[in-house]
């Protein structure tokens, strides 16, 4: 892993970065920000995500039109994201952030199981992996943050606000189904300390697709544990990840956190949320949850960020799930 990050880079009011992991999962973020402070500033980021995951296959068919087999319950997904971003952000009364840009993404969304599956593409001479999604999408954004937490790890007071709003105008259009169409996004939560070395932190987020397009690359999947978000993939106690898809979604959290020790966190939470098609168009979202799961876990705040590790489960499944965390997210 290697950071580099230089202040003054190429003027007084700047600063340049960039992170960089080689391993099983290529990743890189590069940003560069001028800071005007209350006037319009300028930042240019990019970032590589590069990983493969083994998912159920149900969720791959219900986005994609993938031949089915009987003999195959699962695949493995490899996912390539390549995202480029020119924006301007103004911040006021010091705890609000407005950032209004343009962005470049090139998505792939592919598999070797399925090459190595004759039966399934019905030509046992085939040596290319199947390939989901090969598209590059351009669109606007805007985001608005409030971030008055006093720790991004482990808050113990203060208030978050994130909203997102994506109009994606053009597509090279792998699947030729592509449309102009909308994601928006919201997350907001507040932590409270209950005793001393307790805190109570809820928060609530929920996501919808716009317009007519067919394209499915940029819906919500839940499942799994981290804080890194890439696309809407969103992390949800109890289900492996990318487990649970759907083009909108709505969820909360509770989050009980007590310091049993200085910088030492014991942790018991539980999320509940539905997400489907079309959830805020047939009013499914203010129902009882579809699914629910719960998280008991312990952290240490050390020098090289947060050490974790959670168990998750979740009612409607016997199986539950390890995950382990160790640094800083990016």
């Amino acid at each position: 892993m290697i950071n580099l990050t230089k202040k003054q880079f190429l003027a007084d009011d700047d600063t340049a970065s960039f992170d960089f992991i080689l391993g099983d999962n290529v990743r890189y973020n590069m940003e560069y920000y001028v800071d005007k402070g209350r006037y319009w500033s300028i930042g240019v980021n990019s970032r590589l995500n590069d990983f493969s995951k083994d998912i159920d296959l149900d969720v791959i068919q219900s986005n994609f039109s993938v031949l089915e087999d009987p003999n195959i319950n699962t695949i493995t997904l490899d996912v390539d994201d390549v995202t480029n971003q020119f924006y301007l952000q103004t911040d006021f009364r010091e705890e609000f952030a407005l950032r209004l840009g343009i962005e470049h993404k090139y998505l792939k969304y592919g598999s070797e199981t399925i090459n190595d599956m004759g039966s399934i593409l019905n030509d046992p001479q085939q040596t290319d992996p199947a390939v989901f999604e090969r598209s590059h999408y351009y669109s606007t954004f805007g985001q608005l943050v409030l971030d008055t937490y006093d720790d991004k790890y482990y808050p113990s007071r203060g208030l978050r606000f994130n909203g997102d709003f994506h109009l994606y105008l053009f597509s090279s259009d792998f699947n030729e189904n592509f449309r102009e169409f909308s994601i928006g996004k919201a997350q907001i939560g507040a932590a409270f300390p209950i005793l001393e070395n307790l805190t109570f932190v809820l928060e609530t987020e929920g996501g919808f697709k716009l317009g007519s397009s067919e394209v499915s690359s940029f819906d919500f999947i839940l499942g799994g544990y981290g804080a890194k978000l890439i696309n809407n993939f969103i992390p949800f106690y109890g289900y492996d990840f990318l487990s649970l898809p759907g083009n909108s979604f709505v969820k909360a959290i509770a989050r009980f956190d007590l310091e049993i020790a200085p910088k030492n966190h014991l942790i018991l939470a539980g999320n509940f949320a539905n997400v489907e098609d079309d959830l805020f168009r047939i009013g499914e979202w203010f129902t009882e949850p579809d699914y629910t799961g719960y998280g008991l876990g312990y952290g240490l705040e050390t020098f090289m960020g947060p050490l974790e590790v959670f168990y998750t489960w979740t009612p409607q499944n016997s199986d539950g799930n390890f995950f382990f965390s160790i640094g800083y997210w990016f």
